[in-house]
């Protein structure tokens, strides 16, 4: 019968080093984690500010700002975690304008009908990126000023909401399209 293999392990003192290493990276990464997590609690109570917390109770007792300008000058506003009161006084604040284009503007857009020969060696492969459909000849496009093309009802109901071509990011002004 034959003797099962041992094998023995030679522990370095470069081994020793390297885990010495590791242990004080981790020990400081946990002291680092501590620091970090009593920091977010300082934030949180200094950001709570007048809010009271009650014991009972995890949820900040809303109390309205002094006024609703006060609201819209913070730097830090993160409407996921207002309260409908805040909303509310944030949309007094900012105001109601419209980011998209007027119906006068839009109208300087000429559309286009779309030319896809069916001879034609080039596949028309190209969509809408705004409704996910293919052109097809004969449809009614609209070119913007940065050549991005949309189907003429999609970019005129898009313009209506942002005057930023969907693609690029470019503003459509009235200097561009009068």
């Amino acid at each position: 019968m034959a003797t099962p293999n041992t094998y023995s392990v030679h522990i370095s003192s470069e081994t020793h080093r390297i885990e010495a290493w590791l242990a004080s990276d981790e020990a400081l990464a946990r002291q680092l984690q501590e620091e970090e997590n009593a920091h977010d609690a300082i934030a949180t109570r200094e950001f709570a500010g007048n809010a009271s917390l009650e014991p009972s109770s995890p949820a900040v007792e809303y109390r309205p700002p002094n006024n609703a300008a006060q609201v819209a000058t913070e730097d830090n506003v993160d409407p996921d975690n207002m309260s409908y009161e805040q909303l509310q006084a944030l949309g007094e604040a900012v105001g109601n304008q419209s980011r998209g284009l007027s119906d006068d503007l839009i109208c300087y857009l000429v559309p286009f009908k779309n030319k896809c020969s069916f001879f034609s060696r080039k596949k028309n492969d190209e969509e809408c990126v705004i409704c996910k459909s293919t052109y097809k000849s004969r449809q009614k496009l609209i070119r913007l000023p940065c050549s991005h093309c949309y189907h003429a009802d999609c970019i005129t109901r898009w313009l209506k909401i942002n005057k930023a071509c969907p693609v690029c990011n470019e503003e459509v002004d009235e200097a561009d399209i009068s």
